[in-house]
């Protein structure tokens, strides 16, 4: 059972299908991280981008908090914005379970489609 509200709340999805349905922009957001380089960093604005889901709505409903909680991806040198001002830049965990079944599962609809 995926828990991704840590107060147990009705907010928490049964799943990751839940999750995704539940979560406005979720399964733009994960096919995105997919084809991000595990080995950059990138900000809010540029993961939206990528992602097509706008800043504000990642924002607004955490979902980039919460891929973080499931260990999709991480913030870089710490939380927040830097002392300079500059937005917060994440990593993406290639080595995440999550993103390794979102690619199989990614793969086999690409190979199906062939």
């Amino acid at each position: 059972m995926l828990d991704t509200d840590p107060s147990g709340g009705d907010d928490a999805p049964d799943g990751g299908w839940a999750f995704v349905a539940d979560r406005d922009g979720a399964a733009r957001l994960i096919d995105a991280l997919l084809d991000l380089d595990a080995d950059e960093t990138y900000t809010r604005s540029e993961i939206a981008d990528r992602a097509g889901v706008p800043l504000k709505t990642l924002y607004l409903n955490g979902l980039l908090e919460e891929c973080a909680d499931l260990g999709l991806l991480s913030q870089a040198g710490g939380d927040g914005e830097s002392p300079t001002g500059e937005e917060t830049r994440y990593h993406v965990h290639a080595d995440s379970t999550i993103l390794e079944a979102a690619a199989v599962f990614d793969d086999a609809c690409r190979s199906r489609s062939d």
